[in-house]
């Protein structure tokens, strides 16, 4: 007992001396790439693929408050983790906890990126709301759109969130698909301006600010059409249409806007589903667009390669087709253990190259360090209170409401409908 207890000690020393050295990594004063290839020369194949994964907030917390002793099982093996998503509520507490056991707790002291949604607003207990996509369209004002961004943001980033899940750059052509709100209208040119106007105020101009977000245009791409309104139905359009209509709203925002994260859609576009599209998630988005963030996978939608695209026969080559697509994080998609280690033995056997997860886990660390979370990865109460739903905030909010309501012409007594028809 004495001898295991004084081996555990000396391990626990080891690696204390170990992450309080200087590695290059830990040098902020040195390019972003430097640090993300040092660092990603020091991790084993284990570390690599963890920071490929999300894990969901929820089995995390116990009546509505952060549960340490399930934090400490689920991240006992000290490989730490990528990203975490639903974990409501949030306070400056529960959120540094979380961060400074994680970090902690794995030999390279790598933070977690932290995961929200922001359809109208940030999500949050307090946050500030504003009108549904489909309002902020009918406004016009891109000026507005960037500076509902930066309320979004830096309320978001107050909370020790640094990932949204947004904004929604689908074109709403469809109009039996039901989320035709979540859209900024049916107008490429007039989504791709105000889109990206969201995307610059999120992300502002430096990402190592406590008032910027990644933002994750979604749902890449063309989801927003699907046959008989169905959502996540098949796209029936062509590499033609889909290049003049749909693609220049993404291509702005992440070209003009910065965009650094990006969700693969349920959907198949012309018969090929996102999730495993390659020449979307690489060919465009990577090679012709220049992106440098991640993809990750809408909810489900590596899984659904099997159960619903029926394109592949078995949850190992569904994670297969998605990382070697282009697909870097997966969302819910797989148990935590089960996908980690499929990918594991995927390197292992040869059937997958490791720099696929070279590819992956360096873009989540590029993240970490562009948005200076190993320099400073926590918060405060204080910020909290002194942003949510500030008063500046709201008179933003006021100004978005007012510019998006929309005068109808009554032509021909149309309105109201008769109840008989």
């Amino acid at each position: 007992m004495v001898r295991s207890r004084l081996l555990t000690l000396f391990a626990l020393f080891v690696s204390f001396q170990s992450f309080a050295q200087q590695y290059p990594y830990q040098n902020a004063d040195l390019p972003v790439e430097e640090r993300v290839k040092d660092l990603l020369s020091r991790m084993s194949l284990e570390e690599k693929v963890r920071q490929m994964d999300m894990y969901n907030g929820a089995d995390l917390k116990e009546n509505n408050a952060l549960k340490l002793s399930a934090v400490e099982a689920t991240f006992s093996d000290g490989l730490g983790v990528g990203s975490i998503h639903d974990l409501y509520p949030r306070n400056a507490k529960d959120i540094n906890d979380l961060q400074k056991h994680i970090i902690e707790h794995n030999r390279w002291g790598i933070p977690a990126i932290i995961f929200c949604e922001f359809l109208h607003g940030y999500t949050g207990e307090g946050s500030t709301a504003f009108p549904m996509n489909i309002g902020l369209g009918a406004t016009w004002d891109a000026d507005l759109m960037k500076r509902v961004g930066q309320v979004i943001g830096m309320e978001g980033r107050a909370h020790g969130v640094h990932f949204g899940l947004g904004p929604n750059l689908d074109l709403g052509r469809e109009p039996r698909w039901g989320r035709i709100a979540e859209t900024l209208g049916e107008d490429t040119h007039l989504s791709a301006t105000l889109g990206t106007a969201l995307v610059q105020g999120i992300q502002g101009d430096d990402l190592s600010k406590n008032t910027a977000m990644i933002a994750e245009p979604k749902h890449f791409a063309v989801h927003g059409s699907p046959e008989a309104g169905g959502n996540s139905g098949p796209i029936l359009y062509g590499e033609r249409s889909v290049r003049t209509d749909f693609l220049p709203v993404f291509r702005k925002a992440f070209q003009e806007g910065g965009a650094l994260g990006a969700m693969a859609a349920y959907s198949e576009i012309d018969g090929v589903p996102m999730a495993s599209n390659q020449h979307l998630l690489t060919e465009i988005l990577r090679d012709e667009w220049g992106f440098k963030g991640i993809v990750v996978s809408d909810l489900g939608a590596i899984r659904f390669l099997q159960t619903s695209h029926r394109s592949t026969s078995s949850p190992r080559e569904s994670i297969k087709a998605a990382i070697t697509a282009g697909v870097d994080m997966q969302f819910y998609d797989f148990p935590n253990k089960q996908y980690q280690e499929t990918i594991i033995d995927l390197v292992k056997s040869g059937e997958m190259d490791e720099s696929y997860v070279d590819r992956a886990a360096s873009g989540v660390l590029r993240l970490k360090f562009m948005l200076g979370l190993f320099e400073n990865p926590y918060t405060t109460q204080a910020l909290i209170d002194d942003r949510h739903h500030s008063e500046g905030n709201q008179q933003v909010a006021l100004e978005a409401a007012l510019k998006s309501m929309v005068l109808l012409k009554n032509d021909n007594n149309l309105l109201p409908l008769d109840k008989a028809t």
